[in-house]
């Protein structure tokens, strides 16, 4: 049985590696290249190598990005435990139990601030750095890009991102986040892909 991180790793690598090919595709059609340098082997004329590099970047920045939800969920439980078990209140008025969970307002506000300034920051650096230097940018490659590019995609991100981390804070259980993020981050991975390139 794989675990919860493993699960979330392959899918967001498969996620990761379909935005890259629907940034190409449509790229392409958008150029009206589309099949242009199609052959048997390559139908649809794509450029291989940057869907791997998304593809690695995914597999290596998937785990972090998990451990930091885990430790997020854990410092600052959205619904804090008692002794081990959820706060629950249940009525049971002869018509069954009715649970309902207490969202602890506060901790749900530090995660969200964590994860929208330092998450944030580090998926901006790290994507731009990571992919800079499969390109073979060296550090000064690096640096210059993450110069030109971390604000403009932090400013397009916060047009994003804070209402996924939201409903995923109130919402979401811990071990589906990262299965929420990366559906949403199809989107985002397309938009990442085609500003790349």
């Amino acid at each position: 049985m794989s675990s919860p991180l493993q699960v979330a790793t392959i899918q967001a690598a498969v996620l990761s590696t379909t935005s890259a090919i629907l940034a190409q595709l449509l790229t392409s059609y958008r150029d009206s290249t589309l099949l242009a340098s199609s052959s048997t082997l390559n139908p649809l004329g794509l450029d291989y190598i940057p869907i791997l590099q998304f593809l690695v970047f995914t597999l290596l920045n998937t785990p972090p990005n998990f451990l930091w939800q885990e430790f997020l969920e854990k410092k600052f439980p959205g619904y804090p435990t008692e002794q081990g078990k959820q706060k629950l209140k249940i009525d049971d008025g002869g018509k069954g139990v009715t649970v309902e969970k207490s969202l602890d307002v506060r901790n749900t506000a530090t995660k969200f601030i964590f994860d929208q300034t330092l998450g944030a920051s580090y998926n901006t650096i790290a994507f731009l750095a990571g992919l800079t230097a499969m390109r073979g940018g060296g550090l000064g490659g690096c640096i210059t890009v993450i110069r030109q590019e971390f604000w403009p995609i932090m400013i397009a991100g916060y047009k994003l991102w804070p209402l996924v981390s939201l409903v995923n804070y109130t919402l979401i259980p811990m071990e589906k986040r990262i299965v929420v993020g990366s559906l949403v981050g199809l989107g985002w991975g397309v938009f990442l892909a085609l500003r790349s390139n």
